[in-house]
């Protein structure tokens, strides 16, 4: 190994490299050999070893690299505990208006998180699941915000095949890159039965002040009440109440950092 990659100051380039990554959202390596004072070959070798663990991924069709799944998994966290309160009342009002429980979702490496949820007042409804865990492709809100990763990303959490839990789940990974597809073409993912084959879910992305995904926003019901057309219907709603989650979030940032932009 060489000189510059085997002591501690390799500890301090690695820390350098995550701030400047997210300060600057992407860089080549060029940039990076520049900035740390280091060989080319040098910065290649680092990035690789931080891809291996998640920390950056290289953007599809290019030479730049990015921030990982794995570093924004660290940065969101903190952010989780602020969204939930923030999103809970507009969870409330929905899932009175629909009638059905809601849910909101962030994305913990292969992992959905149920953050959040208000439960349906209905005799036969769907129970919130706060604090669960489930692979992100088993649900409506796991795979919007899968959606919104490059897929070689998705299928490097998942590069031992996907596990089915019902006969609807997708059988593999060609199957859950087709679905992805759909779900950034048209802005929606559905869960018709995916994780348990009674289930209906339809789910959305609630993004962050800077326009990221910070969350899923689902509605999900029992079978015999919701069809693929009846949670398409459901559009409109979930869009409102995404964009109100939205507007306090960004008015909540600007109270913590008025002078920020």
């Amino acid at each position: 190994m060489s000189k510059e990659l085997g002591t501690n100051d390799t500890v301090s380039k690695t820390l350098r490299t995550l701030l400047m990554l997210t300060a600057y959202d992407s860089l080549r390596v060029t940039d990076l050999a520049a900035e740390l004072g280091v060989a080319v070959s040098t910065a290649h070798r680092m990035l690789h070893i931080m891809g291996l663990h998640g920390f950056v991924e290289q953007e599809e069709g290019s030479r730049r690299y990015r921030l990982g799944p794995a570093a924004l998994k660290i940065g969101r966290r903190p952010a989780g505990r602020e969204l939930a309160p923030t999103a809970h009342s507009h969870l409330a009002r929905l899932s009175a208006d629909l009638g059905e429980t809601v849910n909101l979702l962030v994305l913990d490496g292969s992992e959905a998180v149920f953050l959040d949820g208000v439960e349906s007042r209905q005799l036969v409804r769907v129970a919130t699941r706060t604090g669960a865990r489930i692979p992100a492709y088993e649900s409506a809100g796991g795979k919007t915000l899968l959606a919104q990763l490059p897929f070689a990303t998705v299928r490097s959490m998942y590069a031992g095949g996907l596990t089915r839990a019902t006969r609807y789940t997708l059988p593999d990974l060609d199957g859950l890159d087709r679905d992805l597809t759909l779900t950034r073409e048209r802005g929606y993912a559905l869960n018709l039965g995916e994780h348990i084959a009674e289930i209906r879910a339809i789910g959305i992305v609630v993004r962050g002040r800077q326009g990221g995904p910070v969350a899923a926003l689902t509605a999900a019901g029992p079978s015999s009440r919701w069809d693929r057309e009846s949670l398409v219907a459901l559009l409109p709603k979930l869009r409102t109440t995404a964009a109100a989650i939205e507007s306090d979030l960004r008015a909540a940032a600007d109270e913590q950092n008025p002078l920020s932009e």
